[in-house]
């Protein structure tokens, strides 16, 4: 009996312990379970999800960590009881890391609205006036679409959104048939849920596009319907058409640089090297395939999609996600390229996207525009373009050829048209002379004699295409001006008479392009040029010249018109100029000419500047004075214009040549302004460059003259190559005094072996120029009494001597004894020599003294002299040729 109240007491007791624990056992609700979840990432900008695998006793929340990202990326499930025991504030949930959302379907529990008021802002891109798909361009245009989304968790609304803009910029801004367009997106037109909207629930994504009405979207985003779509363009796609392929959603990389991988419905994957394959067809046979990237990782389809004729634009590096815009529902890159391609936003507000406003996006300037815009600073775009001449011209107005010929306007130059790389068209590396027909790449100066009459013009041609060049079809011309700043078509086409006479340009034979040029490769072709009449008629006229190279269709000349434009250097690329004179040292000492021209039939003003090329070459003016003369018309223009000038001095008309007027360029900075032309006028200036120090180590130094309009723009120039005379050891017999004064003061100076140099030149002690014979006579003076002789060679070495007549001529002693002054010449005086006293302090003459010619001292009587200080002057020629002071006690 015992034993069973015993039991009794155990079994009731039990009970009452259960039912007591019952009691204190606390719920955790789904708002509790949300707290608890947000204490695990305070500060954090996350996204919390009830998972709909929620059990009776546990809580499953599924948290995105980076939600603005594209996936993958870092996202957690926490696990949460539905009751505890213990203090709620104490519990830690199991917290599991992933990178892909689970499959499992979750509702919104706690999602910011981070788009407010524009969370509906769909596409309405305007549809243009000639949008009606007749083009030929729009015809020749291919696109895929490609959202795969992964499943309707991960399929955002705003890759709809992406699409969208995207197809719409192609129909209506482009007018690209829609029968061109294949959207293959999610699970294509399945009318279930395949959509987590923005609000954070599940939707079908809307199958018509354009809100035109007509449901676009049919093909689901799997492997198989990508390949067979492809399969069905590579039947339809040629040589030059164009292959869009635009692709959104998720990405994933299996080593976080190059293997890279598109996620597609229902966990597809459509890896780098799988697109690559798909896309050989096309490269195969030079189809423009252009490529853009929007999904985490892209950056690692670039090494793979390195195929001729393929542009590669993605979001993001290998080893980085994409990321959507920060405050409207699209893909912050993707959204940005559209942006550009549509130059306008999705709501229509006009972009800047057409950076060399030729009228078309391209396909770099609509990357350039994206990189530039994208505000994600995690997020760095890549860009491949297999030639680069693919990105630079493809757009959806203009396909990219397969051959394209071209020339360079500067090294930097690829062949993009307009080349925006420089204003210095005239520069042009493609195009150089030779004398000989010697293979050698250096620019020469032509140089005609009886027994050399033919110079050679040689011109490089580039294959910038994809395809290579088979050597039909295609001829060089070339053109010739008389060296110029600015030039009219007038003038290159032969056009142009100066005074009336002689024939300013021309043009040469053309040569045909017959060789083979392979793509990326170049050619270099020669053409027989034989050296314009005016070099003969002329041989001291110095003479230079501008050359012109233009790729043709066909091997002459197509004539002359006024109205018509003939050439376009700036906008086209096979068209190169070639303005570039060199200067030997040798002819230093020599002025070469240049046309300066009115480029428009009406007024206009124009700046004539001389621009070093370096910072080094700016020290030239260290070394030589820099003049030019202007004939009396050019002259005339700049007076009518005011004189208008910045560090320009003008030289006085007596050292001026015959007809011309000369200036001297005084800095870098110098500028003749204002020179007023009338319209078609043009005239020459002379410049020279006139070195007066010298060293034993040569240099090289580059100018441009460059014409400017009133608005600054540069309209030509002309580049002088100066090369420095440098010294020799080889010496100059001389100067030397070879006679005793002249009857009227003048003393002869001369060089004993003049005939060991091909030149002389005498400088006085201000660098002013005196004379280039073997001897010249001067007159002594006060100062400036040292005279340069400076000799050159036949190979432009420069020898030089100098010599100082104050130590030869002048006053050698003065005595003041016994109120006689004795003054004592060094040398004997010559005719009209004179001595007078002045005073020092009004500078009138006390005592005047004519001296015989022939004599060497003069004395006279100082006795009406006052004590005080007194200057002799030694005068010859009314010329005071020396002083001294004297004191009398």
């Amino acid at each position: 009996m015992k034993n069973v109240l015993l039991l009794l007491s155990v079994v009731f007791s039990s009970l009452f312990s259960t039912v007591s624990l019952a009691q204190t056992a606390k719920r955790i609700s789904k708002d509790d379970a949300l707290a608890i979840a947000q204490k695990q990432f305070v500060g954090k900008d996350v996204d919390y999800y009830i998972l709909s695998n929620s059990t009776s006793a546990v809580w499953n929340i599924f948290v995105d960590a980076e939600p603005m990202k594209g996936w993958q990326h870092d996202c957690y499930v926490l696990t949460i009881p539905k009751a505890t025991t213990t203090d709620i504030n104490t519990i830690r949930p199991r917290k599991v890391l992933r990178k892909m959302p689970p499959k499992e379907d979750y509702a919104p529990l706690l999602v910011k609205n981070r788009y407010g008021s524009n969370a509906k802002s769909k596409p309405q891109v305007r549809k243009a006036a000639s949008s009606n798909g007749s083009n030929e361009v729009a015809q020749r245009t291919y696109a895929i679409i490609l959202s795969g989304g992964v499943n309707k968790n991960s399929n955002y609304e705003r890759y709809w959104n992406d699409c969208s803009f995207i197809y719409q910029t192609l129909v209506n801004k482009y007018s690209i048939p829609k029968g061109n367009i294949y959207p293959i997106m999610s699970d294509g037109d399945n009318p279930a849920a395949d959509m987590r909207s923005i609000s954070g629930g599940y939707k079908s994504q809307p199958l018509d596009l354009d809100n035109d009405g007509v449901d676009e979207i049919k093909l689901a985003a799997t492997k198989a319907n990508v390949k067979n779509t492809l399969g069905t363009l590579a039947n339809k796609l040629n040589k030059d058409d164009h292959l869009f392929i635009f692709v959104i959603d998720h990405g994933g990389t299996d080593d976080y640089n190059t293997n890279s991988y598109i996620c597609l419905w229902n966990y597809e994957s459509l890896y780098d090297y799988e697109l690559a394959t798909m896309l050989e067809p096309f490269t195969s046979k030079f189809v423009n395939v252009n490529v853009v990237l929007g999904q985490c990782f892209s950056g690692g389809f670039n090494d793979n999609l390195k195929k001729v004729g393929c542009v590669v634009a993605s979001a993001s590096t290998g080893s980085e996600s994409s990321w959507a815009c920060s405050d409207i529902p699209y893909d912050e890159f993707v959204y940005q390229w559209t942006c550009a391609v549509n130059e306008a936003t999705h709501r229509n507000v006009s972009v800047k996207s057409d950076a060399d406003k030729n009228g078309r996006v391209t396909m770099d300037e609509a990357f350039i525009y994206a990189k530039d815009k994208d505000r994600v600073s995690a997020e760095h775009p890549m860009y491949t373009s297999t030639p680069i001449s693919v990105g630079e011209d493809l757009a959806f107005t203009h396909l990219a050829p397969a051959v394209d010929l071209y020339m360079k306007d500067n090294p930097e130059d690829t062949g993009k048209e307009p080349n925006l790389t420089t204003n210095e068209f005239w520069k042009s590396p493609s195009i150089w002379v030779r004398n000989q027909e010697d293979g050698i790449y250096e620019h020469q100066n032509p140089e005609y004699s009886s027994d050399h009459r033919v110079a050679f013009v040689n011109v490089r041609v580039y294959n910038r295409g994809k395809e290579d060049f088979n050597g039909e079809g295609k001829w060089i011309l070339i053109y010739w001006v008389q060296a110029s700043t600015g030039i009219t078509q007038k003038a290159w086409k032969g056009r142009e008479l100066y005074e009336n006479k002689w024939q300013t340009g021309g043009v040469l034979e053309a040569c045909p392009i017959d060789e083979k040029i392979e793509a990326g490769k170049y050619k270099d072709f020669s053409m027989d040029w034989k050296l314009p009449y005016m070099l003969r008629e002329y041989p001291e006229g110095n003479f230079h010249f501008c050359l012109l190279a233009k790729i043709m269709d066909t091997p002459y000349d197509d004539g002359y018109s006024p109205e018509k434009s003939y050439f376009d250097l700036k906008g086209s690329n096979d068209q190169v100029q070639k303005n570039v004179t060199i200067i030997r040292k040798k002819d230093t000492e020599k002025f070469f000419n240049v046309y300066v021209r009115n480029t428009s039939t009406l007024d206009k003003a124009y700046t004539l500047e001389l621009i070093p090329q370096t910072e080094a070459d700016a020290t030239l003016y260290q070394r030589a004075k820099v003049e030019m003369s202007m004939s009396p018309k050019i002259y005339d223009a700049w007076e009518r214009g005011g004189l208008k000038s910045q560090d320009i001095e003008l030289v006085s008309p007596q050292s001026n040549a015959p007809n011309l007027r000369k200036v001297k360029f005084a800095s870098p900075q110098s500028k003749i302004q204002n020179i007023l032309l009338k319209g078609d006028e043009f005239d020459i200036v002379q410049l020279k460059f006139d070195f007066n120090k010298y060293t034993f180590d040569g240099a090289t130094y580059t100018y441009d003259l460059v014409q400017k309009d009133e608005k600054g723009n540069v309209i030509g120039g002309e580049t002088f190559v100066v090369e420095s005379p440098v010294l020799t050891l080889k010496p100059i017999e001389g100067p030397v005094v070879t006679t005793k004064p002249f009857k009227d003061g003048l003393l002869q100076l001369k060089v004993n072996n003049s005939s060991d140099f091909n030149s002389l030149k005498w400088i006085d002690g201000k660098g002013e120029t005196l004379g280039n014979k073997e001897s010249i006579n001067v007159s002594p003076r006060i100062n400036g009494n040292d005279y340069t002789v400076v000799a050159m060679t036949n190979d432009g070495e420069i020898a030089t001597q100098s010599i100082s007549l104050e130590n030869l001529y002048g006053i050698q002693s003065i005595s003041t004894a016994n109120d006689n002054i004795v003054v004592k010449l060094k040398e004997a005086a010559p005719d009209n020599a004179s001595v007078e006293v002045k005073n020092i302090t009004d500078g009138i003459a006390q005592v005047s003294c004519q001296i015989s010619a022939g004599a060497n001292v003069v004395n006279f009587d100082g006795s009406n002299l006052s004590k005080g200080v007194y200057v002799v002057c030694y005068i010859v020629n009314s010329t005071v040729v020396d002083q001294q002071k004297i004191r009398i006690e």
